[in-house]
């Protein structure tokens, strides 16, 4: 419940602090994915999904706003492309489902990952221009890693991050 109360102020104050960038409503797909996430890291301190958040500006806008966006979060982004961030998110999702030993806990959390996995796969189309930041801090993550996409056709940005939780 704590989680979910930091996230609405968190989706608060990203409402209010673009003047042109409004969150998007995300697929159905993924509100479902983000429920059974809640749960299962409820059960499972140590492991974490990957976090989504989608904002639609517009073609006028899409520089600014990604600019603003930039730097109210303070990212230090390099240039990246979608391999790299399967890559990396993948590998780092893996690192948190390794830590368990029942072989239950982890059938679960690898079906849990493979739905992670295939929401990534269905944003894909369309998606451009990625960047990454290595180093984010995210609530509820102390070190999380950050990628930023842009679909310049419907000029909206996906942020997707994974990292350590406390």
């Amino acid at each position: 419940m704590k989680n979910v109360f930091i996230f609405l102020v968190v989706l608060g104050f990203s409402q209010f602090s673009f003047a042109k960038l409004k969150p998007f409503n995300f697929p159905s797909s993924l509100g479902s994915l983000r429920n059974e996430c809640l749960h299962i890291e409820e059960q499972y301190p140590e492991f974490a999904c990957l976090k989504f958040e989608f904002y639609q500006s517009s073609p006028d806008a899409l520089q600014a706003d990604f600019d603003e966006l930039i730097d109210t979060n303070d990212y230090n982004l390099r240039t990246s492309n979608w391999s790299e961030l399967m890559t990396m998110l993948m590998t780092s999702m893996d690192a948190q489902i390794y830590r368990y030993q029942n072989p239950r806990d982890i059938e679960i959390l690898l079906r849990t990952k493979a739905k992670n996995q295939w929401e990534l796969l269905r944003l894909k189309d369309g998606l451009r221009d990625f960047w990454v930041d290595p180093h984010t801090y995210w609530y509820p993550s102390v070190d999380a890693i950050s990628f930023i996409a842009i679909n310049k056709k419907t000029s909206q940005i996906l942020v997707i991050s994974h990292g350590e939780r406390n």
